[in-house]
């Protein structure tokens, strides 16, 4: 079987990787040959000879949503287009979700031009975020004074889309990973914990605590999205522990990595598993796992030898060029016990950045 990504970025990288070993090809439409998931497909595509990529293709995985408009297009005879669609624009996310009676916070839809306006509807602080192109914490701001959106209209056009969203002091963070086949079939990953420094995950966990609305919501979205693949749904935890949704996203997630060592079945695997009509893999954990972004590195930057001393270490390198905040790898941990899996989590972030993180 033909499996084409459109994407060409380490999650493409990491599907053909955990996916050799069923001997299918992978086929790359992207922007960049030298790519994560370019440099190790079978065949690497540009998005200007899409005609021959979906020609020689048997189906599609999508491993970002922000792929040029034509090529979107081209996608509705695919798994998961609508899904895909909604996940395009912030506020048709958020509009579905509330339309279904899920969890969000409160929420409008605001033009740059009527942000000053339309804010005054919020008690201080607030999330704005620019409706497109929001990812790793880009396109968004945290707003405790009116004078700050003066920033925002700097960097963005007065005619460009923004969602401005109630701050919700949560107690911490999770996410859960699920999988759903063509017949209806599914699955979930433990919940994880998930720690982000400036809009991007730095490190999780799991099994976190057992959450029954948390599993419930994502149970019922991956019906009501009609996934087949994998949905990544992120949640803030409010003190009286009920669930918000943050965000959803139908395609692998850098929460879900830690499954590459801790689980019977990636999702990377179930994920081409659910596209090729092959039976779901196991999501139950083999044994506590958690997982370690490096961002901004280069591997000149900390000592890959003091990271693979420590047990149960795994070390992804992307492969990528250096920029500030990009994901150029991550470090997978396993142990039999959470307590040790945080103290190791611990050793790994101060060996790659070099300071203490004691509250781990």
């Amino acid at each position: 079987m033909n499996i084409g990504i459109i994407g060409d970025g380490q999650l493409g990288w990491m599907t053909i990787f955990e996916n050799r070993k069923l001997n299918y090809k992978f086929f790359v439409l992207g922007n960049n040959p030298e790519a994560p998931a370019s440099r190790i497909s079978d065949r690497f595509f540009r998005y200007e000879d899409y005609k021959q990529f979906f020609e020689t293709v048997d189906t599609v995985v999508v491993e970002f949503e922000h792929i040029p408009d034509f090529i979107f297009e081209l996608l509705e005879r695919y798994p998961n287009f609508n899904a895909l669609k909604l996940k395009r624009s912030r506020i048709e996310e958020k509009t579905f979700l509330k339309s279904k009676g899920y969890p969000v916070v409160n929420f409008c839809y605001s033009y740059g031009y009527q942000l000053k306006e339309k804010i005054k509807d919020f008690a201080l602080p607030v999330i704005i975020k620019a409706e497109k192109l929001g990812y790793d914490g880009k396109g968004q701001y945290f707003i405790e004074d009116l004078s700050q959106i003066q920033n925002i209209l700097d960097n963005h056009s007065l005619e460009e889309g923004f969602i401005i969203e109630e701050f919700i002091n949560f107690k911490h963070e999770v996410s859960v990973i699920g999988v759903r086949d063509f017949d209806g079939n599914k699955r979930l990953y433990p919940i994880s914990f998930n720690y982000h420094e400036d809009g991007i995950l730095l490190y999780n966990y799991a099994p976190f605590v057992d959450n029954k609305s948390v599993s419930q919501i994502v149970y019922s979205l991956l019906d009501d999205l009609e996934i087949v693949g994998v949905l990544a749904v992120e949640f803030f935890i409010k003190q009286d522990d009920t669930p918000i949704i943050n965000e959803f996203a139908p395609r692998p997630h850098n929460t879900g990595h830690y499954t590459m060592d801790g689980s019977y079945t990636s999702q990377f695997e179930n994920l081409i598993r659910a596209v090729s009509r092959l039976p779901l893999g196991s999501t139950e954990s083999k044994l506590p796992t958690g997982m370690v972004n490096i961002l901004g590195k280069s591997l000149e930057d900390f000592n890959v030898n003091e990271i693979l001393k420590i047990e149960g270490t795994q070390f992804y390198w992307y492969g990528k060029e250096k920029k500030s905040r990009r994901k150029m790898g991550h470090v997978n941990i396993v142990d039999t016990d959470v307590s040790n899996l945080r103290r190791k989590i611990q050793s790994v972030l101060e060996c790659v950045y070099s300071k203490n993180f004691s509250k781990v």
